[in-house]
């Protein structure tokens, strides 16, 4: 057996036993994922297991005395961005259904392809009749009022989801861009598992459950019961890496009202319903946004993006649901408790052994990959007597970097 056939042996190997590594971690998991009231969505529930993540043994007792006693969310999460330090967090790397704010990562498709100058702010869409059949009229959904056959700007459409959390207008967004709400969902599913996520699931680009959609619509492989589920410390990257990309996204979520179609016989004028904007009901300095999001399953959730203490965090609520003894409960609420209760700790950031929810990119991975399989490539044919020089451009390292190029 030549050596180009041993080093493919043994990278095909190393991959294998880094797989079946991978899944025994899942197994291993030790913290039952268990909604708190009936899935309303008629989604199947599984009991999955998940490690727990570890909270350093000199975090404040006081601060999770005190979210144990005042917090009702099923999960949340608060993330200095700066450092990726989770600061405050219940079950935050349990997935659980997010609703709209699937939205967050349909923006960052919209902005991406207008880099790419597949669209402008100023490039009209016509609305397709699906959208209209679908999406625009339909009560059990948020929808702006699109009509069939009329055309609508790129601008207003985005101002029509980030304000009214627009089915329609998202839907119409992604279409013009990949053609079908199909191709729009496997694009966001790229780009999330590019960025490192891989416990996540994502079937519509708004976050709609395929239980208000027609089949047609489905993505392979998915059936009613699909629903976009994601775990508040995944929430909370994918909109940082959102607004980081794209800041231009949080001069819409900052503003207060906006006049859609101007000019036209279908202006209307839209006002925020974050109410934690300064001068709102829960108004406080600092923040700029994000994304609220509601179904029977995923409860009320919400995520911010803010500046606290002169840090950049988001803070993500999820599951928050009517309480038994009636008292009405807000995300909006929920979040200034949670951000109210980190003031007095402003430097808990640099706190030793925080955990991060940060992951490694794909290209990262397979970097570290191709590192890990070279050093035991070498590792092994050391054994046998074959010396290869531990230098950038020997052999080992050239067969690696060209076996790479192969398999991507």
């Amino acid at each position: 057996m030549s050596v180009k056939q041993k080093l493919r042996n043994l990278v095909l190997s190393s991959i294998l036993s880094m797989s079946v590594l991978s899944v025994g971690v899942t197994a291993s998991a030790q913290v039952e994922n268990i909604t708190k009231i009936p899935n309303l969505s008629k989604d199947i529930q599984e009991i999955t297991q998940y490690e727990a993540i570890e909270t350093p043994e000199n975090y404040p007792q006081e601060l999770l005395d005190w979210y144990a006693s005042n917090i009702d969310a099923r999960s949340y999460v608060v993330v200095d961005t700066e450092t990726n330090k989770i600061l405050a967090q219940q079950e935050a790397n349990v997935p659980y259904p997010i609703a709209s704010m699937s939205k967050v990562m349909a923006m960052y498709m919209v902005y991406k392809a207008i880099d790419e100058g597949k669209l402008s702010l100023d490039t009209k869409i016509t609305i397709p009749q699906e959208i209209e059949d679908y999406f625009s009229f339909n009560p059990e959904m948020s929808a702006v009022g699109l009509y069939a056959g009329e055309e609508y700007s790129v601008e207003d459409l985005i101002h029509g989801v980030m304000f009214l959390s627009g089915n329609d207008a998202t839907s119409a967004l992604l279409w013009e861009i990949y053609g079908s709400e199909q191709a729009a969902v496997q694009a966001i599913r790229v780009q999330l598992t590019d960025w490192g996520f891989t416990n996540f699931e994502f079937y519509t680009v708004s976050g709609i459950p395929n239980l208000y959609l027609p089949e047609e619509l489905w993505i392979e492989g998915s059936n009613e019961n699909s629903e976009n589920k994601m775990s508040a410390a995944d929430v909370a990257l994918m909109s940082q890496y959102v607004v980081e990309t794209y800041p231009a996204l949080l001069d819409i979520t900052s503003k207060y009202e906006y006049v859609f179609a101007e000019g036209t016989e279908n202006e209307q004028v839209f006002y925020t319903t974050n109410l934690l904007l300064d001068g709102q009901a829960y108004g406080r300095e600092g923040i700029t946004g994000l994304k609220s999001g509601m179904t029977d399953a995923a409860g009320r959730n919400f995520v911010s993006t803010s500046t606290e203490n002169g840090r950049k965090v988001i803070a993500v609520v999820m599951g928050l649901f009517d309480r038994e003894d009636g008292l009405a409960v807000t995300t909006y609420w929920e979040t200034e408790i949670l951000l109210d209760a980190l003031l007095d700790y402003p430097d808990l950031y640099q706190l030793e052994g925080l955990a991060s929810n940060k992951h490694l990119t794909r290209e990262e991975r397979e970097a570290e990959l191709a590192k890990l399989s070279e050093e035991k490539a070498q590792a092994e044919l050391a054994e046998q007597g074959i010396e290869l020089e531990n230098r950038r451009d020997s052999p080992v390292t050239n067969f690696m970097r060209n076996l790479f190029n192969i398999f991507q």
